[in-house]
């Protein structure tokens, strides 16, 4: 091509980008959209999505385009009516106007949606068109490759204001969902001493551009770790956790409400998320940790362990993927690591091998270094973990991020464990072979 053509279709391309972003920028300024909207949870048939809406709003339609039967959904939301959006079994109460300020965290179920299916999403506030480049991919219903990216350690405060900008390169990174390891945000003494403080840090973060810019490229779902939980034990033992819980449930829907009916006095953040042939197990080693030096420690609780163990016994999942804060196969520079908790372990390290369950890799944060550990066992196959350090976690723009792939033929699947650093640079790669986590 002519240099000079070259260089206006260039400026042509430019001007259409910019075009396109400012018009954008014009639709979300004009209406009552604060930050998302973000999908989270989505299956079969519901997705999860959030969004930060101004208190005036009124109503929500989503309108959803089935590309496959060239058909049009219409869902509606009376925002002036609690129970028409966030409508949750862990909380049924109206958020007063003193906690909820200027902006609503809103979560809305998208249901009786199919299988295998493309939709398009228009999202409108009280008439206005606010969102009209997002999709939903449901879960396929033949055996397809599969990525998803992991992070935890977003350390964003008013010192270090340069904790999101890893979040560009990830925008860059293919994957079909994103999973928060805990450390979603940090907060300090000031901003987790009540209910509406630890809302305004969250409302903080979701309105910062890096950030809103993430949510809403890919589907979201997040545990929790003691920045995000509680600043001062990050154990029972805190005051405001049943508030932290709420805060969290809030702006992480992770997944719909009449199917998973936790209460968490049981369960607290702790889902199954299944996509394709595998599951993804998020634990809390929060809500129900109790102090070491207690005669008899917990780290999960006896409630959350059965309720882990049933599903993960019930998996058909090719890799079942085991997600928590805390390392779990090392003594580690944690200082309370999942081996201190001795009885737990030991009970867990049990019923894994004795319901000779397949296709278990652990994946942890809370750690300095990159690094798969391996634990021998007898008359079964080694269990794995890989460790990586934090997104931000010193504020600054550093850190990994990682991203597992899942693929290959049935039965012969395959899954590869990378780490990346803040530039987009594999710094840590390793294949796991469905065959080596069989029994």
């Amino acid at each position: 091509m002519n240099k000079y053509l070259l260089i206006i279709a260039s400026a042509l391309l430019l001007n259409t980008n910019t075009s396109f972003a400012q018009k954008n920028n014009r639709a979300q300024e004009s209406s009552n959209l604060i930050a998302g909207p973000m999908l989270s949870y989505i299956d079969n048939y519901h997705a999860q999505m959030w969004m930060l809406v101004s208190k005036n709003t009124e109503e929500i339609i989503i309108k959803l385009e089935n590309f496959d039967e060239s058909r049009s959904q219409e869902l509606v939301y009376d925002i002036t009516d609690p129970k028409s959006y966030n409508n949750s079994a862990w909380y049924d109460f109206h958020i007063s106007d003193y906690n909820n300020g200027e902006e609503i965290p809103v979560v809305l179920t998208l249901e009786e949606l199919i299988p295998d299916t493309e939709y398009h999403v228009e999202v409108y506030l009280d008439s206005v068109l606010v969102e009209e480049e997002m999709d939903i991919y449901t879960p396929r219903n033949y055996l397809a490759d599969t990525y998803f990216l992991l992070g935890h350690g977003l350390n964003i405060s008013d010192n270090n204001d340069d904790g999101d900008r890893i979040l560009n390169t990830m925008s860059g990174v293919a994957s079909d969902f994103m999973v928060w390891m805990g450390n979603n945000i940090y907060l300090n003494s000031q901003e987790g001493n009540s209910f509406k403080s630890i809302l305004e840090k969250y409302k903080s973060i979701r309105k910062r551009e890096n950030v809103n810019n993430f949510l809403k490229l890919t589907p979201q779902i997040a545990t929790w770790n003691k920045m995000d939980f509680g600043v001062k034990t990050s154990d029972t033992r805190y005051a405001l956790k049943d508030s932290s819980l709420m805060a969290f449930n809030m702006f992480w829907p992770n997944a719909p409400k009449k199917v998973y009916n936790y209460t968490f006095r049981e369960y607290g953040v702790y889902k199954r998320f299944d996509y394709e042939d595998i599951e993804i197990f998020m634990l809390d080693n929060r809500m129900f940790k109790t102090s070491l030096n207690d005669p008899d420690p917990e780290i999960l609780g006896a409630d959350q362990m059965t309720r882990f163990i049933n599903e993960i016994t019930a998996s058909n999942a090719t890799f079942k993927f085991i997600i928590t804060g805390n390392s779990i196969l090392s003594d580690g520079v944690d200082t309370e690591p999942f081996k201190a908790y001795s009885k737990e372990y030991d009970e867990l390290m049990q019923r894994l091998h004795l319901s000779r369950i397949d296709g278990v890799v652990f994946v942890t944060g809370d750690t300095d270094n990159t690094e798969l550990l391996s634990s021998s066992r007898e008359n079964a196959y080694p269990l794995y973990e890989m460790q990586f350090p934090g997104l931000s976690a010193d504020g600054s723009f550093g850190g990994n991020f990682a991203r597992i792939k899942v693929e290959g033929d049935y039965r012969k699947r395959i899954c590869t464990l990378e780490v990346y650093n803040e530039s987009g640079a594999e710094v840590f790669k390793k294949k796991i072979h469905q065959s080596e986590v069989s029994y």
